[in-house]
């Protein structure tokens, strides 16, 4: 979901909760609103953001994809396999 669509999402929850709160919206307030859920959405959404809170590992330079994913690969190469993967039944 993009950030235009999920502070669209934001905005209708938040209607809804000044709704049942017996307070309405004009248009005016309802786009400056939508203004800022999208601009705090998208700076959110950031990879900077999210490795300032250490919610990712790392931010790769996209000229090392390759590098890193064959480090990966390399590291899963030299695992021990411990027990057989089962993925269960698989309906269709």
């Amino acid at each position: 979901m993009g950030g235009e669509q999920a502070a669209k999402v934001l905005l209708q929850i938040e209607k809804a909760s000044l709704k049942a709160k017996g307070e309405e919206i004009d248009e005016k307030a309802e786009k400056e609103l939508l203004k800022t859920i999208t601009d705090r959405y998208d700076a959110q959404t950031s990879p900077y953001y999210a490795a300032s809170r250490l919610w990712v590992d790392a931010i790769i330079d996209p000229l090392e994809t390759r590098k890193v994913i064959s480090m990966g690969i390399e590291a899963a190469n030299n695992a021990p396999i411990k027990e057989a993967y089962n993925p269960g039944i698989i309906q269709s």
